[in-house]
């Protein structure tokens, strides 16, 4: 069944009122009558209105206040306005603060109740088109997941099929692989899409602050509660809920969580009323919930209600045929942002890219593009465009050689000499660019030059 619309009728006039109740409630309506503005606007901040006719003469409050508080609330809020006053300095003066029409009075109540119907169709349309704006703009985040790899093709195929469901979805995975990207892209395939996704990160916050985030509360609830705060699982209301490090959360906070999980419903801090929503709960976690489960320190019943379904998240070391993708993605996005005119990546950077064991996984890839992107004087990104710790990383080469081809039986002074030397190669012998790269100054640079007796003439003038 559809709840009616709710229409919130404002009159200092008691027999105003009364038509306006009579008309709008005979039409279908849900009406909430107010004798005055500060009543009103009281009852308007509390939400749940989805449209307001009032008189714009009154006392305190009149209707021009009123419709600048509604419009600063929503900047789509629909409002009527009606008045004895007819004059066309009131009209003009309500338009412009954004009232929907104007309606003098006396009004014959089927062209009240046409502007109304009115009113609500264009807010219908303009909530529909926004939605399929939300879907239109979401539809790719699917496509967000890159790769060609077989573990990636799972992680698609598992999506497609739970994304039409509501049962609730437990991503596992290390650190950086993505998993929020897995839930946006369930949330944006499902019937929900033009509905919220509301993520929170569990890990990041204290209990009492993740309490309140998610169940709201009311206001006096605590010192500081000065207003009523709508909480994420009302903001998620028949859209999605994304638990991010689930398993972060404390015994006590479990237990709440479990019985929201239970039934669907909640009550703020500090309030008596039990609010049901209906929204579905995808969950991720970094842990092992199994063998916390084992241990103790997660509940049993939590964990059975959040593992309905798994989708497992791949590291990124299992799914090295991706890395170039993601490296063209990532290199696509960061040199978008700055500007900068760079083509690729050389074969000799990519070698050491797609070996690299990579422990912060998809996040660490796309940190190492940008710091390239950043520091690169070249059209291509080269090995020493690469943050040290990838480009210094002894996986990628297994006999015994740094990336630059070094054997590892030189002493340090010997390496040092050669890695200047490679550098002093690589950039033509333009020493101040070589300081740069090796995040030196230009006089210790000159220094470890005649240190090792290397007396080149620079290749370029001094910048720094």
């Amino acid at each position: 069944m559809v709840e009616p619309f709710t229409i919130l009728a404002v009159d200092d006039e008691e027999t105003m009122l009364r038509v306006l109740n009579r008309t709008l409630s005979g039409a279908g309506f849900a009406v909430e009558t107010f004798s005055d503005g500060k009543a009103a606007r009281d009852r308007l901040r509390r939400g749940g209105i989805d449209l307001m006719v009032t008189d714009l003469t009154m006392p305190e409050i009149n209707g021009f206040a009123l419709l600048e508080e509604a419009r600063a609330m929503d900047p789509e809020f629909v409002v009527i306005v009606i008045t004895a006053f007819s004059s066309v300095e009131s009209a003009v003066k309500a338009m412009k603060l954004g009232a929907y029409d104007f309606i003098p009075k006396p009004f014959d109540p089927e062209h009240l109740l046409l502007v109304v119907q009115r009113a609500i169709d264009n807010r219908k349309l303009r909530q529909e088109n926004i939605g399929l704006k939300k879907v239109l703009s979401e539809r790719d985040h699917l496509g967000r997941i890159i790769g060609v790899s077989p573990a990636i093709d799972q992680v698609r195929r598992m999506i497609d099929k739970v994304k039409t469901t509501d049962g609730t979805v437990l991503i596992t995975g290390e650190s950086g692989t993505g998993k929020e990207l897995v839930a946006r892209a369930i949330h944006y395939g499902s019937g929900r899409a033009t509905k919220n996704f509301v993520p929170i990160n569990c890990g990041a916050l204290p209990d009492q602050l993740l309490e309140s985030e998610l169940f709201g509360y009311e206001k006096g609830a605590f010192s500081g509660a000065v207003a009523q705060k709508i909480g994420l699982l009302q903001l998620a209301d028949r859209g999605t809920l994304f638990l991010d490090e689930v398993g972060t959360i404390s015994p006590m906070m479990q237990v709440k969580l479990l019985r929201f999980m239970q039934d669907r419903s909640f009550m703020r801090l500090g309030g008596t009323d039990l609010i049901q929503v209906d929204v579905r709960v995808l969950a991720a976690t970094n842990e092992d919930l199994a063998k916390a489960v084992k241990t103790g320190s997660f509940r049993r019943d939590l964990y059975y209600r959040l593992n309905v379904i798994t989708i497992e998240v791949p590291p990124l070391r299992q799914r090295l045929d991706d890395i170039p993708l993601l490296c063209r993605h990532f290199l696509d996005r960061h040199v978008g942002k700055t500007k900068r005119e760079i083509s690729g990546i050389t074969p000799e950077a990519m070698k050491v890219l797609q070996v690299h064991p990579w422990e912060g996984n998809v996040r660490e890839l796309e940190n190492c593009i940008e710091h390239a992107v950043t520091l690169s004087e070249g059209e291509m990104i080269d090995i020493y465009d690469l943050p040290p710790a990838v480009r210094n990383s002894k996986a990628w080469h297994p006999d015994g050689h740094d990336p630059a081809g070094a054997p590892l039986n030189l002493s340090l002074a010997e390496l040092e000499a050669l890695h200047i030397q490679r550098v002093l190669e690589y950039v033509a012998g333009n020493k101040s660019q070589a300081a740069r790269i090796l995040g030196i100054d230009y006089t210790t640079m000159l220094r470890k030059l005649k240190k090792i007796g290397s007396d080149e003439p620079d290749g370029g003038e001094q910048t720094g």
